[in-house]
């Protein structure tokens, strides 16, 4: 468990399948998470559990997905996936699934540790991450937290059955240390 300021990252439990469960069917979060089940494969409660199982709750070597607490409650979700510890980078998503803590400063804190994870602990040197053209508060997001827009997709996903563009983020641990301070010791070896 890692805490900064009233955000806590936590591994994800298998308790915490309903609140998941309920973002991943949510319209309006899905539209902005990148997934619309609702829309293009309902995905029932019985079907979603070994999904969540598989991949949010087992740990893997390639792979970190965490739950995003504030103020001890759960909010969201947040992972680093494709982790190449060779090449030292790994991709990221991030998930507030309440909405009324939307934009309140949750997810900055939350990719505030997860970074300082990747890089303190994990080793990273790069991460990045693939934004949706309209997705405009993840692009502020990402920039609020230092990373750099470094190019454009075209046409890169299917969205809603309508091909899209997305933007290619990433950050550097140089550029996030002239930012931030860790919170983590050298020392710290947390897998």
């Amino acid at each position: 468990m890692f805490t900064l300021d009233a955000v806590t990252l936590r591994p994800l439990e298998p308790n915490d399948i309903e609140s998941v469960y309920a973002w991943f069917a949510d319209i309006e979060t899905g539209i902005w998470g990148g997934w619309t089940p609702a829309l293009e494969k309902p995905l029932s409660h019985h079907a979603f559990r070994p999904f969540f199982e598989q991949h949010m709750v087992q740990t893997k070597d390639d792979q970190v997905m965490l739950g995003i607490e504030f103020e001890k409650q759960l909010v969201g979700f947040l992972q680093l996936v494709m982790i190449d510890l060779r090449m030292r980078r790994a991709a990221l998503g991030i998930c507030i699934g309440e909405k009324h803590l939307r934009g309140q400063g949750i997810g900055r804190t939350a990719l505030r540790l997860l970074l300082d994870y990747g890089f303190t602990v994990k080793g990273l040197e790069r991460v990045y991450a693939e934004v949706f053209s309209f997705n405009q508060r993840s692009q502020k997001l990402m920039e609020h937290v230092g990373f750099q827009r470094e190019g454009l997709l075209r046409q890169h996903d299917f969205h809603n059955g309508v091909r899209q563009d997305t933007y290619i983020f990433g950050i550097l641990k140089p550029e996030f240390y002239q930012k931030y301070e860790t919170i983590f010791k050298q020392d710290l070896s947390v897998n």
